[in-house]
């Protein structure tokens, strides 16, 4: 509440400031944009003259209108990906608005301190490039400047539109490209750093097995290193040890946290979430509860990971009896259970008839990563066999989706680089995560993103091109009708992958 509290009152009085800067900011170059505050400038002018000065910004230029095309093809292909993934997705699955966009303190994934560091970085990266592309062409620069909300979040350069307008297709498309272009290179440099320089310095304290959620009295982000004295130092040491090990009976784990403890836990399925209006839920089944065996009319099963407990239920049917033997709260106990139709809480087709119970179980296999994952998880460029550079890609970008980036402080713990070594690995991920979504998003060809004027002067060329009759007016108006209409299909197709899910869920399609 005092944080709710704290924030509100920090607003309002950001607002207070805004309409006193409205009324009286501009003679101090102060101009105020919606929620934002701009301070324009002239001085900069002279650094950004000398550095466009040098005949390589043509060069740059030019490979900047072919990578911001790259990235336009690409993106709009994710794009189209996630619209059909839109119409298969369950609704609960849909995407928030939220994550959307990619503003610290609106979008939960991005950290708001990381965030705007890396926000400002990326917008001023951004802004310059524009700028230093638009002197090389001869384009006046009207004012520099900074944007504050509350805090400076980045830099702009307010090129003469007019001029703008006046010079060749190919100048115009430099300066437009020269944004997205600079961020997606920032992006692939910090990629290299964090690849070659940064990853090959991270290594487990000791080795063994991550576990990824609670075991009993064992938490979350520890490393197992022994079972009853049998040393564990991957997967394949804990599954060897595991077929030797009875389910509803206690054992030693022996573990590494802050330091080397043990404890004994019992061996079972661990029940992690129970269905509301379930059979688990109405026969008390609750978190935390350890299921070692189901027993049938026709046999029993000995539950040690949630393979077993779904083999155990899959060949179920609605209405059949089950007796469950379970451990909690310091006694062994067993409860009989009817099971109910899934098709009641699916509503899929195929699981008319099949029994249900109605929670989600886990052992400790399930639970379970070599130390050396996470490790290769935070590399982007190292590819395990199973992996493709697309998929490992994708993994690495969508690690903040997953809280796993910063990398949780107990997990971080189990490695032995220190605490600064974090914050620098997590500042350089971030200036290359923001600087890759705001280079591939400004790639579009939606107006007024640069990639939409990009993408309007290439569909103006192109015509010219075929005809070089056409007269000038109705050569822009063409080109603009092009571009309108693209940029409305994918302003539609970005809109229908958050929409269409809960649509979904109104309308059955």
């Amino acid at each position: 509440m005092n944080i709710i509290f704290t924030v509100l009152s920090i607003f309002i009085v950001w607002a207070i400031i805004l309409y006193l800067i409205k009324r009286g900011g501009k003679q101090y170059g102060l101009e105020v944009m919606g929620p934002l505050l701009a301070w324009k400038t002239e001085k900069g002018k002279k650094f950004i003259d000398n550095i466009s000065k040098n005949k390589i910004w043509k060069h740059y230029g030019n490979i900047s209108i072919l990578l911001c095309i790259g990235a336009m093809i690409l993106t709009i292909y994710l794009i189209l990906l996630n619209v059909i993934i839109a119409f298969q997705i369950p609704p609960e699955r849909a995407p928030s608005p939220r994550l959307i966009l990619g503003i610290p303190g609106i979008n939960p994934a991005i950290p708001i301190g990381y965030g705007i560091l890396a926000l400002a970085i990326a917008i001023i990266i951004h802004e310059f490039s524009h700028g230093i592309l638009a002197r090389f062409g001869k384009v006046k620069i009207k004012s520099l400047g900074l944007l504050f909300l509350i805090f400076p979040i980045g830099a702009f350069v307010e090129p003469d539109e007019e001029q703008l307008k006046k010079v060749s297709r190919l100048k115009r498309s430099r300066v437009f490209a020269a944004g997205p272009a600079s961020n997606i290179i920032v992006a692939v440099i910090c990629i290299l750093l964090l690849s070659f320089v940064f990853s090959p310095l991270i290594n487990s304290k000791t080795s063994g097995v991550i576990l990824e959620n609670d075991i009993g009295d064992v938490s979350k982000w520890s490393i197992i290193t022994e079972i009853d004295g049998n040393e564990i130092s991957n997967v394949v040491d804990f599954k060897r040890i595991e077929n030797n090990l009875t389910a509803g009976k206690f054992y030693n784990i022996t573990f590494f946290k802050k330091g080397y403890e043990t404890k004994r836990i019992i061996f079972g399925a661990y029940v992690g979430n129970v269905v509301k209006g379930s059979p688990a839920e109405e026969s008390g089944l609750k978190k935390g509860y350890v299921l070692y065996r189901i027993s049938r009319s026709n046999g029993s099963v000995e539950l040690k990971s949630w393979e077993d407990f779904y083999k155990a239920l899959n060949s179920t049917k609605a209405g059949e009896k089950i007796w469950i033997a379970y451990y909690f709260n310091d006694s062994y106990s067993n409860i009989s259970v009817i099971l109910a139709d899934k098709f009641s809480f699916t509503n899929d087709e195929e699981d008319k008839g099949k029994g249900f119970l109605g929670i989600g179980a886990y052992g400790i296999e399930d639970v379970i990563r070599n130390t050396e994952f996470y490790k290769n998880m935070l590399n982007p460029l190292k590819i395990e066999p199973f992996d493709s550079v697309k998929t490992k890609f994708f993994s690495f970008i969508s690690l903040p989706f997953s809280g796993l980036s910063p990398l949780p402080d107990d997990l971080a713990s189990l490695y032995t680089p220190p605490k600064i070594f974090w914050i620098i690995y997590n500042i350089i991920y971030w200036v290359f995560w923001l600087n890759f979504a705001i280079g591939t998003f400004n790639a579009l060809p939606i107006m007024p993103l640069d990639g939409g004027y990009i993408f309007k002067d290439g569909v103006s060329f192109t015509i010219y091109k075929i005809n070089r009759r056409i007269k000038d007016n109705k050569l822009e108006k063409i080109s603009s009708t092009i571009t309108t209409i693209v940029s409305v299909i994918i302003f539609l197709s970005l809109l229908s992958i958050i929409v269409v899910p809960r649509l979904r869920s109104i309308i059955s399609f």
